[in-house]
């Protein structure tokens, strides 16, 4: 009995054995299949086999919703094992941002500031992209425009903008035919000079009594429609400071708001509200509604803006048009200034990764671009017609002229803001704005309040970001 005991279980041990060959067998066969196939896609793909869930947080307005959570639902369509809990803060985003991350509930990926994105990154709380990117065998940085990526250090970049949103002008068309007035020029070639630029304002400027700016009696402390409206931080003047040869902080760490090149043009900004009452001063805008329903509603002719209004302006069913910025020597656009960043604390940077590739790659989300909400990030969506027919051509939210006015000039013409590249801006911004915001309501000349600050704002310069 023993005897055929031992049999059996010799026997069995065999057989176990064998099988445990076969399988191992199997798995190597599996595996060398595999080889070629999956360690390619290991950086591109995620084969997420237990449900995963990110966190994604971003601003805003509510077109601005509906559209990302299309987004998102169409991500997860595609990969229905990874959720996305959007997250959308459409206001006091930063200090909410700022929150989250000193409590450590950082999102797994979200819109960053730029400025605070810096910080974010020096302080190892932001992927480097380019650990990531640079193992994907499916796009690569050179399918990028170039001038997208933002850095902290040599090489390492804690991403692109969110997409790239190109300034330009954007106006009422009915308003020009009351005052007489073409359409505004597209090409960068035809751009207008800055006294073209104030001379079309003044005619688009009309006081409660029905004169414009250019007639006697013109009454500038009682506006119904202003020629024109901007923001009053980088993205309206440092476009033109730029064209001018001018730029925020020099190469040699000079603060360059109060050399001649930036002092012209924020001293020409502000003629246009101190000087000719064409433009609303800082305390006049906090009656106006927001920019673009100022717009729709005529308070303003012309508004000079990132091209993310045209989401906006494309549901108000008003006829508007777009033209290139005044050119001040060499023409420049900007893009905005935020970016969509992964956080080192998620605990999926795959998923993560592969929900940020999703989002830069404009065949995934072509309807947030052909919104008006985001242009692409993408090259191969200005250079190829057949691309660009998808989102830039014939539709509400990109009328004639867009493609010249807006976006060749971001292929060609960009220069980031210098909250993107400027070391300390955050604190040299918190001098310079309450000094741009006299010179705007006419208590100091640009020269004044510029130099008065300049001793201040060079004690803070550290030079700039390098690629």
């Amino acid at each position: 009995m023993k005897k055929m005991m031992k049999l059996v279980a010799f026997a069995l041990t065999v057989v176990f054995t064998f099988v445990a060959l076969l399988s191992g067998c199997g798995s190597t066969q599996k595996n060398a299949a595999n080889t070629e196939s999956g360690q390619k896609q290991e950086a591109s793909s995620v084969q997420t086999k237990q449900p995963v869930t990110l966190k994604y947080t971003y601003w805003g307005g509510p077109f601005e919703k509906p559209a990302m959570e299309k987004l998102i639902a169409s991500f997860e369509a595609k990969y229905p094992n990874i959720k996305v809990q959007g997250q959308h803060i459409p206001a006091d985003y930063e200090a909410k941002m700022s929150a989250m991350v000193a409590g450590n509930e950082a999102p797994d990926i979200g819109y960053v500031r730029d400025f605070m994105a810096l910080d974010f990154a020096k302080q190892d709380k932001l992927y480097n992209i380019f650990d990531m990117l640079d193992k994907d065998t499916e796009i690569s940085r050179k399918d990028f425009i170039e001038d997208l990526f933002l850095y902290w250090d040599k090489d390492k970049s804690y991403g692109m903008f969110t997409a790239t949103e190109a300034y330009g002008l954007f106006y009422n068309k009915q308003a020009l035919k009351d005052a007489g007035l073409s359409d505004l020029p597209t090409k960068m070639e035809n751009a207008l000079t800055w006294d073209q630029f104030v001379e079309i304002a003044k005619k688009l400027t009309i006081d409660q009594n029905g004169k414009n700016a250019t007639q006697a009696g013109f009454d500038k402390t009682k506006i119904k429609q202003y020629g024109v409206r901007f923001d009053f931080n980088q993205g309206a003047y440092m476009p033109l400071v730029q064209s001018n040869g001018g730029d925020y902080v020099t190469d040699d760490k000079k603060f360059g708001l109060a050399q001649p090149e930036g002092l012209k043009v924020i001293q020409n900004m502000s003629d246009l509200i101190t000087k000719y009452g064409v433009a609303p001063s800082p305390a006049e805008a906090k009656s106006l509604p927001s920019t673009a329903v100022s717009l729709t509603t005529r308070q303003a002719a012309i508004i000079m803006i990132g091209q993310w209004v045209l989401l906006d302006l494309a549901q108000s069913g008003i006829d508007y048009g777009v033209g290139v910025l005044p050119n001040m020597g060499k023409y420049v656009t900007s893009p905005g200034w935020g970016t969509i960043g992964i956080f080192k604390s998620t605990k999926y940077p795959k998923e993560a990764y592969q929900f940020w590739k999703w989002i830069c790659d404009p065949a995934n989300s072509i309807d947030v671009h052909k919104n008006g909400l985001w242009m692409p990030l993408m090259k191969k969506y200005y250079t190829d017609q057949n691309l660009v027919n998808q989102w830039a051509v014939n539709n509400p939210a990109h009328p004639q002229g867009y493609v010249d006015a807006i976006l060749k000039p971001a292929l060609t013409n960009l220069k980031q803001h210098p909250s993107s590249y400027v070391k300390n801006f955050p604190k040299i911004d918190a001098i310079v704005q309450p000094a741009l915001e006299r010179i705007y309501l006419g208590q100091e000349t640009a020269e004044q309040a510029m130099k008065k600050i300049e001793p201040e704002v060079n004690k803070l310069i550290e030079g700039k970001y390098t690629k």
